[in-house]
């Protein structure tokens, strides 16, 4: 192709970047509160984490065209507007009860975590397809979370989901929440052995097998136990980022699923 011939099709890339940063900084601005607002009307009938997971699927939808800085203005919006519209006092910007302090700290980590994974996305999209299948298996299990399924059914979903991500060899659910030992997966994406972090970028994961923890509001739910290939394959970063937010989703259908007098009791503290 000559330069002449480039001209024009360099200028419709540009229009499309264009068009597309702007439907960005559209949905990031005025999805979230409308969102809220629309949930407002499930907020005596719902759970906050119930409603916290609709606000979570809100972000991935928002995010998925890649920008940035767009998706973390969209993660921190719907966490400040699930904070006026969903928690007491209502109509607020205050937070009366800790745990909705947690919850909307973990909205806000979550929507972060799927912005950057689109954003990375689009920028390797010539190079690589991890960033692809990583939003891929988001969506894929905020959608059945979002469908109410059962625990049960999330936990298989994201088990399986984290072998082809993260190239293991076996991965299983522990439902204990006895306290988690080394090594294991922190945020953002790196693993974490006794007084150091090991660089699974360049040595892959441990043979040891690695915990990924499962949590909902600062309280263990479980773990994933992962057991890496031997001999050991490079685990980006990017892809432990990924294990982190499937396991939050995770946390958000085993929270929702607590037996009711134990959630009645949590609304009236």
């Amino acid at each position: 192709m000559d330069a002449v011939s480039e001209r024009p099709e360099r200028g419709r890339e540009r229009l499309h970047n264009e068009r597309a940063s702007k439907i960005s900084w559209a949905l990031a601005l005025g999805a979230p509160p409308a969102a809220a607002a629309v949930l407002v009307t499930l907020r005596s009938e719902v759970t906050n984490s119930a409603l916290a997971l609709l606000m979570v699927l809100v972000v991935v939808l928002v995010v998925t065209p890649g920008r940035r800085f767009a998706a973390l203005v969209a993660g921190v919006s719907a966490g400040a507007w699930f904070d006026f519209f969903l928690t007491r006092p209502y109509e607020s910007f205050a937070i009366s009860r800790s745990a909705d302090v947690q919850t909307w700290a973990m909205l806000v980590a979550v929507g972060v975590g799927v912005g950057e994974l689109a954003a990375r996305e689009r920028q390797h999209r010539n190079e690589s397809t991890t960033g692809a299948d990583a939003l891929s298996a988001v969506k894929a299990v905020s959608e059945i979370v979002a469908d109410g399924a059962a625990p049960e059914v999330v936990t298989e979903a994201v088990r399986k989901a984290l072998v082809p991500l993260l190239r293991l060899a076996s991965c299983e659910f522990d439902p204990s929440q006895a306290a988690v030992t080394v090594p294991f997966v922190e945020r953002p994406g790196y693993v974490s052995y006794a007084a150091f972090r090991w660089d699974a970028g360049a040595s892959g994961l441990p043979l040891t097998p690695v915990t990924l923890p499962v949590c909902f509001e600062r309280q263990l739910l479980g773990r994933f136990v992962l057991k890496g290939p031997d001999p050991a394959v490079p685990t980006e970063a990017s892809r432990l980022e990924t294990a982190a937010v499937l396991a939050d989703l995770v946390g958000i259908a085993l929270a929702r699923a607590k037996p009711r007098h134990l959630v009645a009791l949590e609304r009236s503290r």
